[in-house]
């Protein structure tokens, strides 16, 4: 949009041309104002992005070959957590350094993944005059597609982060559980932060995929345009757990869907997989999905966009619609399963997991 608007400016001062120069002026002022604000924002959050370095480990995972290159990582409090991308260490390695924005380096410890949102917790110690800053998180509900988007990264050699701009693209994305933006994420910045223009984390770089759940899904879309991150609200829920050592995984009910298209298709069931949390909870052919926790469930995208956002432990409560009247369920949600080989009347039906939400 500011593009098109200076592009007609400029057209008009063409016609009146004794205002060019003063449009040319304006123009410079805006672009230095916006570096500016770029700048400005970065620094407020520079101190928080460390640079990881890994040594060992796999050479390939999921068909990928990883490089010996470093990656990125946030601290999120003074006590020594820090948070990055699940990608940058599928390769298991035998150690992690931490290099902070001062240039100290610090041994840390892997405790926990959480693998339905790609993050990792590292753990290094505080202690000595080291300042562990934490940046300022900005709320999930602020996000507005077109804002200011910039991804930041601390892999390149010298003292200055690595960054990209862009805007955000979209939110709610990734069934419900990334921000999408164009700026561009690749590597390079996989497990840093992406800012607003005040220098707030609106969540971290991941790569992610609409079409698939493997832990490199979203790597082929690196400095394509299409980027995602974890919204800092989600990743602050989830800290707290991982702090306890313990693994996180989506949240698995066990719904089958039958249609091409989720998005036109009603949420009504068409089938439960069996041993899932829906078949022992009761819940049968035919019954319409009317909510989950209270939130109202108008189509097949609506069900598996609630499922999507939790976790594998928690409960969810859905109403569905059966013979004309309402039911109630409480259901926990179990980590999902491998995609399963179903016997169906004799045929071997090989259904992905992705089709049993």
């Amino acid at each position: 949009m500011r593009l098109e608007v200076l592009l007609f400016l400029v057209a008009v001062c063409v016609a009146a041309s004794p205002c060019a120069g003063d449009v040319r002026k304006d123009i410079a002022s805006l672009d230095a104002a916006e570096e500016k604000a770029f700048r400005a924002a970065v620094a407020r959050v520079a101190p928080s992005v460390v640079r990881l370095e890994t040594v060992g480990g796999l050479e390939r995972a999921e068909g990928v070959v990883f490089g010996n290159g470093p990656t990125t990582g946030l601290i999120i409090d003074d006590q020594g957590y820090i948070v990055s991308s699940g990608f940058n260490f599928l390769r298991k390695p035998d150690s992690i350094l931490v290099q902070l924005a001062d240039g100290s380096r610090k041994a840390a410890r892997l405790l926990a993944t959480d693998h339905s949102r790609k993050l990792v917790l590292l753990k290094i110690e505080s202690g000595g005059n080291t300042v562990l800053p934490a940046p300022v998180f900005a709320e999930r509900k602020n996000i507005r597609p077109g804002q200011w988007a910039i991804g930041v990264g601390r892999t390149f050699p010298g003292n200055h982060p690595n960054i990209s701009v862009g805007i955000v693209s979209a939110v709610n994305r990734i069934w419900g559980k990334a921000i999408q933006t164009d700026a561009a994420v690749s590597p390079n910045n996989y497990g840093g932060p992406l800012i607003d223009i005040y220098g707030r984390v609106m969540g971290l770089l991941v790569p992610m995929s609409p079409e698939g759940e493997g832990q490199t899904a979203g790597l082929e879309l690196y400095d394509s345009g299409i980027g995602f991150a974890v919204p800092s609200d989600d990743l602050l829920r989830s800290i707290e757990r991982l702090k306890k050592g313990d693994d996180l995984f989506g949240g698995f009910l066990g719904i089958v869907s039958k249609q091409p298209n989720l998005s036109m298709a009603e949420a009504v069931v068409e089938g439960c997989a069996p041993g899932s949390p829906a078949q022992k909870a009761g819940l049968k052919t035919g019954d319409r999905i009317l909510s989950v926790d209270g939130r109202k469930i108008d189509r097949a995208t609506d069900l598996r966009e609630a499922v999507a956002r939790r976790y594998a432990g928690e409960k969810i409560k859905i109403e569905v619609l059966r013979n004309d009247q309402k039911m109630p369920f409480e259901i926990e949600l179990v980590p999902p399963p491998a995609p399963a080989k179903l016997l169906k009347k004799g045929r071997l039906i090989q259904k992905r997991i992705e089709d049993q939400e």
